[in-house]
């Protein structure tokens, strides 16, 4: 059951593009700080993010085209160099919107509030196949904006979701939501994110997905995002560039 905000948000799949979901690990690893005033080549970013070299030459072609990408050296020997970070952002999210790619099922839940429901979470065999997202996730990277107690998970595993409705002791609410279940579109930055904090005891988006998330989302994101885009060390380097 979807909340009011939610309903007819999705839109039908349409061609592949740049910010498609393997695609978008290429560009995440752009705009990462050690890619910014250096030459790299095709094999770096394949090797780096794990894409197929044609996907990562078509990615590098098309920011190439739109300028945020200038070629040094030619043919075997070409590399690239990041132009213009700020403008890959601002397409991402003119592009992206979480609401649109995402299917989302809203709750209320028996358990007292935001910290009961995390603890049951990291008690309980779920705790792997979820992440924090939106305002959850801004909480744990320390860049929150709102007083919002409302928690946001993405499903790593969709076959876990009738289970943590009941491990979570939830039930669909028509308008708004105390707990938000999430299907992600980008699965390959989140398994990559996964890989990376395997030790962690509850995994969270990303600081770039985060802000991506929230920029679109209708429930106080865009105050949120642009809060991390004035704090958060990798965001904060792009709007500094524009």
């Amino acid at each position: 059951m979807k909340g009011q905000f939610l309903i007819a948000s999705r839109t039908p799949p349409t061609e592949r593009d740049i910010y498609a979901d393997k695609s978008a690990l290429v560009l995440a690893w752009l705009l990462r700080a050690d890619s910014v005033n250096r030459d790299f080549s095709l094999r770096e970013v394949a090797g780096a993010t794990g894409a197929s070299l044609g996907l990562v030459q078509a990615v590098l072609e098309a920011l190439v085209r739109d300028g945020c990408l200038v070629t040094v050296g030619l043919r075997t020997a070409k590399r690239f160099r990041l132009k213009d970070s700020r403008t890959i952002l601002k397409s991402w999210t003119e592009r992206y919107s979480i609401v649109k790619k995402c299917k989302m099922w809203n709750y209320r839940s028996a358990l007292k509030n935001r910290l009961e429901l995390i603890d049951v979470l990291k008690r309980s065999n779920f705790h792997k196949k979820t992440a924090l997202a939106l305002h959850s996730a801004a909480d744990v990277l320390g860049f929150k904006n709102t007083n919002l107690q409302t928690l946001e998970l993405y499903l790593l595993d969709p076959k876990i979701k009738t289970g943590l409705e009941k491990k979570l002791e939830l039930e669909p609410q028509e308008r708004g939501y105390e707990v938000l279940l999430i299907r992600p579109f980008y699965k390959s930055i989140l398994a990559k994110e996964a890989e990376a904090t395997k030790s962690a005891p509850l995994l969270k988006s990303p600081a770039l997905l985060t802000f991506l998330d929230l920029y679109n989302f209708p429930l106080r994101g865009r105050e949120q995002a642009d809060f991390m885009a004035e704090r958060v060390p990798e965001l904060k380097k792009i709007h500094k560039k524009g």
